[in-house]
């Protein structure tokens, strides 16, 4: 019965020590000039690679003064040698547009993907 007791103890505080997998909302960017805060979905990151390129998407909030804006879904690809480029779940699906560095949901996901990205002139490759 001792025995069993102590198993049972062990298997509680280990189980207690295991990290979290709950989803979180991870601020990544403070848009200055429309005094906007920008939390990714952490869970909600998605990617996948092809024969000519790669992509992820994710989805983010913002958030002005505690409140809700609005939840955004982003769409970042990069073909070949080209650029990253992204689009947005709010423009209209009829272009791309180029990330300029330093976007802070770009950085997020790519680190979180363990993803390898370059600065050259004001683009990201």
């Amino acid at each position: 019965m001792k025995k069993l007791l102590s198993v049972l103890v062990i298997a509680v505080v280990m189980a207690c020590m295991l990290p979290s997998c709950e989803a979180e909302d991870v601020w990544v960017d403070h848009w200055r000039d429309s005094n906007i805060d920008v939390y990714v979905m952490d869970d909600t990151i998605s990617s996948g690679t092809s024969s000519t390129g790669r992509y992820f998407d994710v989805t983010a909030k913002t958030v002005r003064d505690g409140q809700l804006l609005d939840m955004i879904t982003w769409e970042f690809s990069k073909h070949n040698d080209d650029m990253w480029r992204f689009e947005t779940s709010i423009m209209d699906g009829s272009h791309t547009t180029v990330v300029i560095p330093r976007n802070g949901i770009f950085e997020f996901c790519m680190d979180k993907l363990g993803w390898n990205y370059r600065i050259v002139d004001l683009w990201y490759y």
